[in-house]
């Protein structure tokens, strides 16, 4: 009687331990634990669509190209957290008395719109040319000995008169500077903007250099780049003959953010 309890439980565990080894077998069975969760395990939350934007981030050391962005979403320049400048340099047989100048657009509008993506992206910017500041003193402390000179008052306030002439901005007849553009090419490093340039009654296309950070709810494009006068159909103010003047070049500086919505 015992003697056949025992062959009772031999066959018993057998059993078990096939039915064990059919189930390892099976797709989804087998080891590593990580590979099949556990039954009624939560799956894994999915990435928000407006989170889709930060993986290009993982992506900027590599080069990669520019990724789709989602949904169209509208955003607003944040004017105090941008900043705009350019540097004018002295030029003609006198330069030596005269300075080396920074202009900032510190009231900088518009909005950007991304659509499905980058390449569709499309921005708008504006500023009053009377709204230009001439020789901020923290810029003019970035830029080393070309710019360590200390213009006046009278020195700034005589700048700013002479960009404004019908000579150069003509803000009487051209208050508002406007800037626009569709589309971005290239990587977040090394990202180009074409741009036209609404300025003085005529439209000037240029491409611009850009790098892009994206947040869940912000966008910041920075960059440098040089142009000249003549690229703007501009003439260089001078005086006395051109004795003392303002060099053709033109050296810009920008850093735009803007945050969704309004």
């Amino acid at each position: 009687m015992e003697r056949g309890k025992v062959i009772a439980a031999v066959i018993v565990v057998g059993m078990i331990g096939l039915v064990i080894a059919q189930r390892l077998e099976e797709p989804g069975n087998g080891l590593p634990a990580e590979e099949s969760p556990p039954a009624g395990a939560a799956a894994a939350p999915e990435m928000p669509a407006d989170a889709r934007p930060m993986l290009a981030q993982a992506d900027t050391a590599t080069g990669s190209a520019l990724p789709a962005t989602g949904e169209t979403r509208l955003y607003t320049i944040d004017a105090a957290q941008s900043e705009v400048y350019w540097r004018i340099y002295r030029a003609g047989a006198a330069a030596r008395l005269g300075h080396n100048h920074i202009i900032s657009m510190p009231e900088l509008a518009g909005s950007v719109t991304l659509g499905s993506d980058l390449e569709t992206a499309q921005w708008d910017l504006r500023f009053a040319v009377d709204s230009l500041v001439i020789d901020d003193p923290e810029l003019r402390s970035r830029h080393g000995e070309d710019f360590e000179s200390v213009p006046s008052e009278d020195d700034k306030a005589g700048t700013k008169r002479n960009m404004l002439t019908d000579r150069v901005l003509n803000g009487e007849i051209f208050p508002e500077i406007r800037l626009s553009g569709t589309g971005v090419s290239g990587t977040f490093d090394a990202a180009e903007l074409p741009l036209s340039i609404e300025i003085l009654g005529r439209t000037i296309e240029q491409t611009f250099p850009a790098s892009i950070e994206m947040g869940p709810d912000s966008l910041t494009v920075t960059g440098e780049f040089r142009l000249t006068h003549d690229d703007l159909g501009m003439e260089p103010f001078s005086a006395f003959g051109g004795i003392m003047a303002v060099g053709n070049d033109i050296d810009f500086t920008y850093r735009i953010h803007a945050v969704a919505g309004g």
